[in-house]
C-alpha cells in the first residue's frame, strides 16, 4: 500500500508539472498575440486574450499589459485593480522597475475613478444586495467603491419580501449614491397542512384473546467473497504498470523530439502520455480500492468462487495510444 501511495503521488506530481508547463506556454502565446493587437490599437480584441493568459499564468508583465488594455478601453476601475495586482506580483518576483511602473499608473488613475455608494436604509434579516449580479458583502454597504464607467444594476432581495432593483450610470471622476429602500412584505397564501390520519392499533383477536403479531423472517446476508477485491488489486496494478510504461516511453520520445527541435513529433507524444497518466492513476486507485475491500473481510481471504486472471498492456502508434485490460473471474 505504501508503494502504491508513493507511486500515485509521484505520478500526480509529474502530471501537475507537465500541465503547468503547457499552461505557461499557452499563456505566452496569448500574451504575444495580444501585444501585436495592442500595437495595432485593437484593444477590445486584445483584452480577452490577456484575461485568458492571466487565468493560466500570473506574471507582472501580463498584469501590466492587461491593466494598460483596460485603461485604453475606458475600464478604469478594472485597470486600477490590475495595476495594484501587478505591483504586488512585481515586488514578490523582485522586479522593482515593473513595481514602480504599476504604482505610478495606479496613482494616476485615482482621481478619474467612477465610484458608487450603496446605502441600505433598513437592514432586513437575510437581505442580499447585488451589483451587476455580484453579491456585495454587508461591510461594503455605505462604502465608496470604484466601478467601471457605464450602466450598473443594483438589486436587493430577502426571504418573505418583494425584490427591489434599480439601475444607475456612473461617470469618470464622479461618485453616485444608491439608496436601497425598506423592502415590502410579500403576500404569502396560507397553506393548511393536510391532517395526519390517526394511528390505529391492531384489533383484538376474537373472544378477547391476545393480539398475535407475525413477522417475516429475513434472509441471512450472503457471505461475501473476495473475487472482486483480488480482481481490482490485480487489474489495477496491471493497469498502473501499463500506464507508467506508456508514460516513460512517451517521455523518452518527447525528449528526443525536443533535442531534434521537432514540434510535430513532440505534440504526437502528448495524447499517449496523458492516457498513460490517467491509466496509472486509475490503476493505483483501483488496486487501493481492492485492498480496502479485502481488509473489510479478512476471514474470506482464502475464499473465492472461481479463478481470477487479469492482463493489461499499453500500446502506442503515431499520435494515438492507450491501455487495454483483459481477464476473467
Amino acid at each position: 500500500m505504501a508503494a502504491l501511495a508513493i507511486m500515485v503521488a509521484l505520478l500526480m506530481k509529474a502530471g501537475i508539472a507537465h500541465a503547468q508547463v503547457e499552461d505557461q506556454a499557452t499563456a505566452r502565446a496569448l500574451f504575444e498575440q495580444a501585444r501585436e493587437m495592442m500595437k495595432a490599437r485593437q484593444f477590445a480584441a486584445a483584452c480577452p486574450k490577456l484575461e485568458a493568459a492571466r487565468k493560466l499564468y500570473i506574471s507582472a508583465g501580463i498584469l501590466l499589459n492587461l491593466a494598460d488594455c483596460y485603461e485604453k478601453i475606458g475600464k478604469t476601475a478594472s485597470a486600477w485593480t490590475e495595476f495594484g495586482e501587478a505591483e504586488t506580483v512585481a515586488a514578490r518576483t523582485n522586479r522593482p522597475e515593473d513595481a514602480e511602473e504599476a504604482r505610478r499608473r495606479k496613482a494616476a488613475l485615482q482621481s478619474s475613478l467612477a465610484r458608487i455608494v450603496i446605502r441600505v436604509a433598513t437592514p432586513t434579516a437575510g437581505l442580499v444586495v447585488k451589483r451587476d449580479g455580484a453579491v456585495l458583502p454587508d461591510a461594503t454597504w455605505g462604502a465608496s467603491l470604484p466601478v467601471d464607467p457605464g450602466a450598473h444594476a443594483v438589486n436587493a432581495e430577502a426571504p418573505g419580501f418583494e425584490p427591489w432593483s434599480t439601475s444607475i450610470t456612473s461617470k469618470a471622476g464622479k461618485t453616485e449614491t444608491v439608496d436601497v429602500p425598506a423592502l415590502k412584505a410579500s403576500p404569502v397564501a396560507a397553506v393548511t397542512p393536510a391532517a395526519k390520519p390517526p394511528e390505529t392499533s391492531p384489533a383484538p383477536a376474537a373472544g378477547g384473546g391476545p393480539v398475535v403479531v407475525t413477522s417475516t423472517p429475513t434472509t441471512p446476508e450472503a457471505r461475501p467473497t473476495n473475487v472482486l477485491p483480488w480482481a481490482l488489486i490485480g487489474g489495477g496494478g496491471a493497469v498502473a504498470i501499463g500506464g507508467t510504461v506508456l508514460m516513460l516511453v512517451e517521455s523518452g520520445r518527447a525528449s528526443t523530439a525536443r533535442d531534434k527541435n521537432d514540434p510535430a513529433a513532440w505534440d504526437a507524444t502528448q495524447t499517449p502520455w496523458k492516457i498513460g497518466l490517467v491509466g496509472a492513476i486509475v490503476g493505483v486507485a483501483g488496486a487501493a480500492t481492492g485492498a480496502v475491500l479485502l481488509a473489510m473481510h479478512p476471514k474470506d481471504a482464502g475464499s473465492t468462487s472461481g479463478s481470477t486472471a487479469v492482463h493489461a498492456f499499453a500500446w502506442g502508434a503515431g499520435d494515438a495510444g492507450g491501455l487495454a485490460l483483459t481477464g476473467s473471474w
